[in-house]
């Protein structure tokens, strides 16, 4: 019998993420180990309440409790770290910026293979560029160019049995157009303008974005959400729709897993992300690119679905995807 390979997962706490990727890898034949941002809630000790009071006040030190906080999540991190007795085989960090780059060198003498994945663009969260040394090889979902170890990798859908549907779905009466995403007040406007011509049309909205920037102007016709929607919750959603909304962020150059999930699932998809005409996937029949065209929507709609063959399909679950970032 084969000894599975050990692989330790490190990740935010992120709605049910975790869970999802530990099934994932269980389900690839890995011995899974998990260690999440989720550290005890910082306290003051001592004098430091008084301390801070102090300085903020009359030193106008806004900094200290900053401070305070930041080496106590330091040390919490560390602490994870220095309690993992076994090493592995692989180590994968994603989103690393949400870490302390001393508990990230922790893990250099506990594996051969430390690897990242910064599920979200580089130039949205630029502190990761300081973690790219760090580690053996650094996958991103958009291209990062003149840094040898950063590779890109193109996001995934989760492929183990639990969430596929054995049973059709079937179509609705009223297209069925769904979203999910944060509200950024950079692509706000465009998110509006489509809004307005579905309900005008008589398309029906499932429509969610999480409040993110202020946001003074809430669309009536978009329901704002506090807290996220769990992945498995997401997924009903994908399962129920007819199309899935894709709005790129401007700062991104990759594409979301909404086109992934829409490939295994057999979603159509509309979008404004231009990029996606580059992959192999990419059918005009199940694609639709936002270019000032609303008009063609109706027609799109109409369209039977183009089945993608299953080798594509397949090549980009997550099974696929985690044996790549382990070779490379």
């Amino acid at each position: 019998m084969v000894t599975p390979k050990t692989f330790l997962l490190v990740m935010p706490d992120y709605s049910d993420f975790s869970e999802l990727f530990m099934k994932n890898l269980e389900k690839s034949g890995f011995q899974a180990s998990l260690i999440t941002d989720k550290i005890p809630v910082f306290k003051y000790k001592g004098n430091q309440r008084l301390l801070n009071f102090f300085r903020k006040t009359f030193l106008k030190d806004k900094n200290f409790k900053k401070e305070l906080v930041a080496n106590f999540k330091q040390n919490e991190f560390l602490k994870l770290a220095d309690d993992l007795k076994q090493n592995f085989d692989y180590v994968l960090v994603i989103r690393p910026d949400e870490f302390p780059i001393p508990f990230i060198e922790k893990f250099r003498n506990k594996t051969s293979k430390l690897i990242a994945y910064q599920w979200d663009g580089i130039e949205k969260f630029p502190e990761v560029k300081n973690y790219f040394s760090l580690f053996d090889s650094f996958f991103c979902f958009e291209e990062v160019k003149d840094v040898e170890n950063v590779k890109k990798i193109t996001n995934f859908y989760f492929d183990f049995d639990d969430f596929k549907s054995t049973q059709p779905i079937q179509k609705n009466m009223r297209p069925v157009f769904y979203f999910v995403g944060l509200d950024w007040e950079n692509r706000r406007k465009k998110i509006d303008n489509f809004v307005q011509f579905a309900v005008e049309n008589n398309i029906s909205l499932n429509f969610y974005l999480q409040e993110f920037d202020k946001n003074e102007n809430k669309n009536p016709n978009i329901t704002y959400i506090k807290k996220r929607i769990s992945f498995a919750e997401n997924l009903e959603f994908v399962k129920k729709a007819d199309v899935l909304l894709d709005f790129v962020d401007p700062r991104h150059d990759g594409l979301s897993i909404r086109f992934f999930e829409g490939m295994y699932y057999k979603k159509k998809v509309i979008t404004d992300n231009k990029m996606v005409r580059n992959y192999e996937f990419y059918h005009p029949s199940n694609i639709l690119v936002l270019e000032n065209n609303y008009q063609d929507i109706d027609e799109f709609l109409k369209i039977p679905y183009y089945e993608i063959s299953d080798k594509i399909v397949k090549k980009y679950g997550f099974s696929s995807w985690i044996k790549k970032i382990i070779k490379e």
